[in-house]
């Protein structure tokens, strides 16, 4: 696997750490795709994620992964607020890289909350996500709320709307394959399926029945998930550009 290596770009909030690297087949030519991962409250951009860096060993696909702000070398204090401007100049930035080349955007648990506002919002080719929370939903259910370590039952209604990702889901139309646990003591599956209830566009569910919010993806799982990643590509190459920009 090619070196990581940082990014920095800049915002209205300050430099935004992106770690750049490719995955997949033939990693020294052109990107067959692009693939913008925002990472959950207990990862990092610069650690791996098997649901994305497992997956495309057919294409080669070159992974932007951001560090939203207050985490790692991102400027600023970790903040739901600041969460859709980053989203939004990561995005602006590997659109202008990728060209025509697809653009996929991807996230675990939290960062699965940018993801589903970029693909309400803007053009994108492709979704992925991982345990996606609904934030509202979650914290009025009581469940496992402390493990977002700066979130707290008084500000579940100092939400931003553009977080809302039920009604994101709702909005987006591209492509999209979920990751769900369904023994997730984090992110309970019922709070996982209203979103993919909800979700407007075609999509595909790898549902892990005894795995937790943590666990690893088994190499079972990771060939079922291959076997959509190659459908999300089919799908999403067929009809490129589901929104303006």
């Amino acid at each position: 696997m090619p070196r990581r290596k940082p990014l920095l770009l800049f915002h209205e909030g300050g430099e935004l750490e992106v770690w750049v690297h490719r995955v997949g087949a033939d990693t020294q030519g052109a990107p067959d795709l692009y693939l913008l991962e925002f990472p959950g409250t207990a990862s990092r951009a610069e650690h791996c994620t098997d649901f994305v860096e497992d997956s495309w060993s057919q294409r080669c696909a070159e992974i932007w992964a951001v560090n939203p702000p207050g985490y790692g070398n991102s400027r600023g204090t970790a903040s739901l607020q600041k969460l859709p401007a980053a989203a939004e100049r990561a995005l602006k930035a590997i659109r202008q890289v990728a060209g025509e080349t697809p653009v996929i955007v991807a996230g675990g648990s939290l960062g699965s909350v940018s993801s589903l506002y970029l693909a309400a919002h803007f053009r994108v080719e492709g979704v992925m996500m991982q345990n996606p929370p609904a934030l509202r939903e979650l914290i009025a259910a009581q469940s496992a709320w402390w493990h977002f370590n700066w979130l707290t039952r008084g500000i579940a209604a100092q939400i931003p709307p553009e977080l809302d990702s039920i009604s994101n889901a709702q909005q987006a139309s591209a492509p999209a394959i979920f990751v769900s646990a369904q023994e997730d003591r984090v992110v309970p599956a019922d709070i996982q399926r209203q979103i993919m209830t909800d979700y407007n566009g075609p999509m595909k569910v790898l549902s892990m029945p005894n795995a937790d919010h943590a666990s690893s993806l088994t190499e079972s799982d990771l060939e079922e998930l291959r076997d959509m990643t190659h459908w999300l590509y089919e799908l999403m190459t067929q009809d490129v550009g589901h929104r303006p920009d």
